[in-house]
């Protein structure tokens, strides 16, 4: 595991941010069922991992914030408002009690690309990116996550998504790294959910 580009910057306002009670229920309720599957979580070594966000307006969009993988439940504070973001030197801006993680700017990418998305899920799952590498879109493997590089492949890979493709992306130098996302938190969920339980068995 890479720590990813260094030269990350998040412009961080640490204050509380207002989340709809809707809102909120709707993200804990799909990011419960990924914990259980654990598709998000944490490694031994203390290091979490896995995010979900949902697109507020514009190119704004909640998302659960850095370390955060450990915990089962989250309540509002561990959200972030990311309400920019900026490909070219790498940073992002946001609000919350926590800082949005350096991989806001790949769900950042994802909104960028496809206008008619609301809702990004990004999950970790050795066995299952081994059996999607290169059969789903991926990026290069000489990609690191957390880079301009990667969030610009994933952009450039959503844009050539069809309509009816599933829309997964797997991130080829991101060992583990997987993208799922849809109009609604329910359909990237559900997407990553219903592959996830497609190849159990295999």
């Amino acid at each position: 595991m890479t720590e990813g580009y260094i030269k990350f910057h998040c412009h961080w306002e640490n204050e509380e941010i207002q989340v709809s009670e809707e809102m909120f229920l709707a993200l804990e309720k799909e990011r419960s069922s990924l914990y259980k599957l654990g598709l998000i979580g944490m490694y031994p070594d203390g290091i979490g991992f896995g995010n979900i966000s949902v697109r507020t307006e514009g190119s704004s969009f909640l998302i659960t914030g850095s370390a955060t993988g450990q915990f089962a439940k989250l309540d509002q504070s561990h959200y972030a408002l990311v309400s920019a973001s900026n490909f070219a030197d790498n940073s992002i801006s946001c609000q919350g009690l926590t800082k949005a993680s350096a991989e806001s700017l790949t769900h950042a990418a994802v909104y960028e690309a496809l206008p008619e998305v609301g809702a990004v899920v990004h999950v970790h799952c050795l066995r299952l990116w081994e059996k999607l590498l290169n059969h789903y879109p991926t990026t290069s493997g000489e990609i690191e996550y957390g880079t301009p590089e990667m969030a610009e492949a994933v952009r450039a890979l959503a844009a050539e998504l069809a309509v009816n493709d599933e829309k997964i992306i797997v991130m080829g130098g991101h060992r583990e790294g997987i993208l799922t996302f849809g109009q609604t938190l329910e359909e990237a969920t559900t997407q990553i959910i219903k592959i996830y339980n497609r190849y159990q068995n295999d």
